[in-house]
């Protein structure tokens, strides 16, 4: 079955609107990463000081702890690595409803089953 020349250029916008906004992402989670690292630099003058003791804590807790104590250059930061660790998730779901839209329902299905291991692998992983 041939594809149209319309749909397929409609498949292509599509795939090119996915990886401008893959692009867009990075940035933003780089420029956010890049803000919260050189404010904490200038905040304390020595970052490293940070780590001379280890203390586990969960996500939870940290991101409610930076919201206590009023910590932006962290709650940035984390920030910056949710917008970076999204990006790949993002672009399984929306190659998926690529998928959907070329009529080929196996690599759709394929294409969902794998967003929802990485959606429940964030769950999983997460220290609540």
């Amino acid at each position: 079955m041939a594809v149209e020349p319309k749909q397929d250029q409609a498949l292509h916008d599509l795939e090119l609107k996915i990886s401008k906004m893959l692009r867009s992402g990075v940035y933003i989670a780089g420029m956010l990463l890049l803000i919260g690292w050189l404010w904490q630099l200038y905040r304390s003058g020595d970052t490293l000081s940070d780590f001379q003791t280890y203390e586990s804590k969960s996500l939870t807790e940290t991101i409610h702890w930076a919201v206590v104590m009023q910590d932006r250059p962290l709650i940035i930061s984390i920030s910056g690595l949710v917008v970076l660790v999204l990006l790949p998730t993002t672009r399984v779901f929306l190659t998926g409803i690529l998928f959907i839209k070329q009529k080929d329902r196996i690599l759709a299905v394929m294409a969902f089953a794998v967003f929802a291991c990485l959606v429940a692998s964030f769950f999983l992983g997460i220290d609540l």
